[in-house]
């Protein structure tokens, strides 16, 4: 009559077989992650990370002082989270907002620009009096 296992013996190899399992499906994933990403497989040192805090503004800033029409503007740009800036302050045309907005937002580590530029002479108008020129009287 065969020899019946002891309840130690099968819990040993049901741990020994666990373990396989769980090693087998972690190489598999491991050889199949280039199948999910295109043939590019990403390590963590590759992963790209924007930038954040300062170090994103401070880019955001030298993309502005880049263009003549915007550099002598005296635009803020504020920080918000990874990859995104806001800007800050007046110009004088809708024209000057847009052109800053994409000044900032065609910096590769910016992910997202929040545009809160306002314009000369359309954000500053009283809106007490009908016609917009100042309080009512």
């Amino acid at each position: 009559m065969p020899r019946r296992p002891a309840s130690s013996e099968l819990l040993a190899w049901m741990l020994v077989g666990a373990s396989l399992g769980l090693a087998a499906g972690y190489v598999a994933a491991e050889l199949a992650a280039p199948l999910r990403t295109g043939g590019v497989r990403l390590r963590p040192a590759d992963r790209h990370r924007p930038p954040a805090g300062s170090s994103l503004a401070d880019l955001a800033r030298a993309a502005l002082a880049g263009d003549p029409s915007l550099r002598d503007l005296d635009l803020e740009v504020l920080p918000a989270t990874a990859g995104v800036v806001e800007l800050h302050g007046w110009v004088p045309s809708r024209k000057l907002r847009a052109r800053a907005g994409r000044a900032v937002a065609a910096t590769a580590a910016i992910q997202e620009v929040v545009n809160c530029l306002l314009v000369r002479g359309e954000d500053d108008l009283d809106i007490d009096r009908p016609d917009g020129n100042g309080p009512s009287a």
